[in-house]
């Protein structure tokens, strides 16, 4: 009998040293919360070392699409050489060894929107690609990019921990929604726009850098009696540029402050889809606003070279001196720093549009510093069926890329400007770090479609020229918010079947 109870007093003991180590096991190895795709045995999550059992159990090959960011030699048609990302993707494959990063170039002579249709009909795009988050809005609906949402409510390990997504810039991430409300587009960092002057031009002519729209009107008009070209303005792509950023940060400027009754969703944003809606219940378009705005334009237009609506050299007019001030956006500073103009060049803000110009200005100011740099991270809508495992590798990685030291290296490289809190701009951007509000809405060109888009231009351009009429205008612009708004709730109703 007391045999039998020293054999069970044995087995009970061996049980409980059996259970002791699982506990420290667990304790040690913590289980790690599981991603959107995580639904295999075995599937890594964003917070899971590459080392730890079942990371380890698989190869990972990443495709990815850098654009701007894309390493590369100097040469004769760019003397920059661009290096980080090769150091940082060694440096992720050394934290995580069964991953490897595989660059893919895409030609800046491809069509983009031709080259997304034939990948995604295909299903060989790189598993990471740069696309403007324009174009996930105008493709959204056709299941073509992965939503990432629920990525952004997750922990990244290579910033403290941090949730993801409060690691963006405020307004950042809601600036690249999608119609539907989703984040198709991961916008790493942007570009900002500002004008930049000629000094010596200002300097001779005893000018100031003007602040508000009457001052800007002001300095215009001197440079122009001197015999100078005020502002080397040019309009003949659809949508970019010099139309749209003027839009951008003139509309802006009605509605900064005064918004509350548009933004449904109060995220300090109006998005696409609330303008349709706002349209659709008679609220939109504000007339009044509208007329004010394109008033602005026509008195501006009288400064702008007489062919502004014919293609020409507005790099070359400035650097020669035949035009005081051109728009221009972070990326500019490199250009003008390599054609080593032979004067002094400086940057300042659009201006403050005051009630004194516009009786309907809201006096906020406005600028534009958004998501279009190189850091514009974009994942295939059909890996979350065909290869979900895959999706968790894919996040962690551009978690890494999106470490605030990180990001700061690749947008030196590029002069970009990192939209990663804690991230540092590169050197001499501060005009665009400047405390002014950011444009809560985009620009004509990507505000309710391509019909809407092509019929405010279209009616712009006439207006500016004298061959319409501002009530003329208004008419056409009355037909284009209604048809906007008709194709946004459309593709919003086809997207929410899928």
């Amino acid at each position: 009998m007391k045999q039998k109870k020293y054999g069970l007093f044995l087995f009970a003991l061996m049980i409980l040293l059996v259970m002791l180590v699982l506990a420290a096991c667990s304790k040690n190895n913590p289980a790690p919360s599981a991603g959107p795709a995580d639904s295999a045995a075995g599937v890594p999550s964003p917070t899971k070392k590459a080392d730890d059992k079942g990371a380890a159990d698989k190869k990972w090959v990443i495709r990815f699409d850098p654009q701007g960011h894309m390493p590369k030699k100097p040469d004769a048609q760019d003397p920059t050489e661009k290096k980080v990302l090769d150091e940082l993707n060694k440096e992720y494959e050394a934290l995580h060894p069964n991953v490897k990063i595989e660059l893919v170039k895409v030609p800046s002579t491809q069509d983009r929107n031709a080259w997304l249709q034939a990948r995604m009909m295909a299903k060989d795009a790189p598993d990471i690609f740069w696309l403007n988050f324009e174009s996930t809005w105008e493709n959204y609906h056709k299941g073509w990019f992965y939503a990432v949402d629920e990525w952004m409510k997750k922990p990244t390990p290579y910033n403290g921990n941090k949730i993801w997504g409060d690691t963006f810039i405020p307004g950042m991430l809601d600036s690249v929604r999608a119609p539907d409300g989703k984040l198709y587009d991961i916008p790493a960092d942007g570009v900002g726009v500002a004008i930049y002057y000629n000094k010596k031009i200002f300097t001779d002519l005893n000018l100031s850098i003007p602040k508000t729209w009457k001052e800007f009107m002001d300095v215009q008009a001197k440079i122009k009696e001197s015999g100078t070209t005020p502002f080397a303005f040019m309009h003949v792509n659809k949508g970019c540029c010099d139309v749209s950023w003027s839009d951008a940060l003139l509309h802006n400027q009605f509605l900064i402050g005064n918004m509350a009754h548009l933004d449904e969703d109060k995220n300090n944003r109006i998005d696409p889809i609330e303008i349709a809606r706002a349209t659709k219940s008679g609220v939109l378009p504000n007339e009044d606003i509208l007329r004010q705005e394109f008033t602005l334009f026509k008195e501006w237009s009288q400064y702008w070279p007489k062919g502004f609506m014919s293609k020409y050299d507005q790099n070359q007019m400035f650097a020669s001196g035949k035009a005081a001030m051109i728009f221009g956006g972070s990326w500019s500073i490199a250009s003008f720093n390599a054609m080593k103009l032979p004067f002094e060049w400086g940057s300042f803000n659009f201006p403050l549009v005051t009630k004194e110009s516009a009786s309907l200005a809201t006096e906020k100011g406005a600028k534009i510093l958004g998501p279009w740099g190189p850091g514009q991270w974009v994942v295939p809508g059909y890996l979350e069926k065909d290869d979900p495992s895959k999706l968790p590798i894919i996040m962690d990685y551009l978690m890494f890329l999106s470490k605030p030291e990180n990001i700061s290296k690749l947008d030196a490289e590029t002069e970009s400007e990192p939209n990663i809190i804690g991230a540092k701009a590169p050197e001499g951007h501060e005009v665009f770090q400047e405390d002014i509000p950011l444009i809560v809405t985009q620009g004509y060109d990507v505000y309710m479609g391509k019909s809407f888009s092509d019929t405010w231009e279209n009616g712009l351009i006439q207006y500016l020229s004298g061959s319409m009429s501002l009530d003329d205008l208004m008419a056409e612009m009355k037909k284009a918010y209604a048809k906007g708004a008709d194709e946004i709730i459309a593709q919003q109703e086809q997207a929410q079947k899928k």
